[in-house]
């Protein structure tokens, strides 16, 4: 029979999600849910109860929602306060682990909180994506591309993967060794079909440019890093009607607004990169915007 024991690794997960980084004072003044158990003094609300609960199902499969479950996650709450009322009384939060993993949860939970405060205040009309699905889907090329790719780091990098291919080396195996794009180089670099609208318009221009088993003659820059690219095929492609990619399309503005205030922060900002020693410098990532 499986035994209902809190795991620390559901409690340390808890801990993030029900924002509990921020002080059960701050907590109180904004969360007004119903309050299920107090532990010493400290409330347990209803909110905290479905924070845990969610990051609970993650971890393991859901209990079925019903009062004996109710009381196990209850308790597994109640255990928690527990031990984060005995760590904060033992100081060890001061711990140089513990404080560095309390400044990237609540550097985490900021981030997010800005990204969601940014979108909100920059709403996207229905006309803006009425706009957007003329310019990029019903305008763009009709015509779709299944390519590969190998992403890494640096140029130098890239000629000198160029410089294999050349030799006769295998792309798919170059892939897997070297591409920083974890998800396709597990494929051999395989991107699947695309159209002129999925992809980055550099990325986009190098693939057009080539004949079906080509492989770009240089190296393409994006802001993701340096890519070798193949094309693999190419066919005709009929645009989808708007209500098919209107979230995507959505999805797309709300990324190019967010690049753009990353940008302008970035540009008033003091950022100092210090060399690495011993390892490749990775390339810049966008921020995503949050689901």
């Amino acid at each position: 029979m499986r035994r209902h024991e809190p795991s620390l690794l559901r409690l340390a997960c808890a801990l993030v999600v029900a924002g509990s980084l921020f002080g059960c004072q701050n907590r109180a003044r904004v969360d007004q849910s119903t309050v299920l158990a107090t532990v010493n003094g400290e409330r347990i609300t209803q909110r905290d109860y479905v924070n845990y609960v969610h990051a609970r199902d993650r971890q393991e499969p859901a209990l079925p929602d019903n009062a004996q479950s109710r009381k196990i996650i209850l308790n597994e709450l109640i255990n928690r306060v527990l031990l984060a009322q005995d760590a904060r009384q033992r100081n060890l939060e001061r711990q140089p682990e513990v404080s560095v993993a309390l400044k990237e949860d609540r550097d985490n939970i900021l981030a997010r909180a800005m990204l969601k405060h940014f979108l909100a205040t920059h709403p996207i009309s229905i006309a803006r994506l009425h706009t957007l699905y003329q310019q990029e889907v019903l305008k763009g090329p009709h015509v779709e591309f299944k390519a590969r790719h190998i992403l890494v780091a640096t140029e130098a990098q890239a000629q000198a993967i160029l410089a294999d291919l050349r030799r006769g080396a295998h792309f798919s195996a170059l892939a897997r060794t070297y591409s920083l794009d974890v998800a396709s180089g597990r494929r051999g670099g395989q991107l699947g079909w695309f159209s002129a609208g999925d992809i980055l318009p550099s990325f986009y221009h190098s693939v057009a440019g080539l004949r079906v088993g080509e492989i770009s003659p240089a190296p393409v820059k994006t802001r993701f890093g340096w890519h070798i690219i193949q094309l693999e095929a190419e066919r005709p492609y009929t645009p989808p009607p708007f209500p098919d990619v209107e979230r995507q399309l959505y999805r797309a503005i709300e990324q190019r607004r967010v690049d753009t205030m990353m940008a302008a922060l970035r540009a008033h900002a003091h950022i100092h990169i210090m060399p690495a020693a011993d390892a490749p410098r990775a390339p810049s990532a966008p921020v995503r915007v949050p689901s």
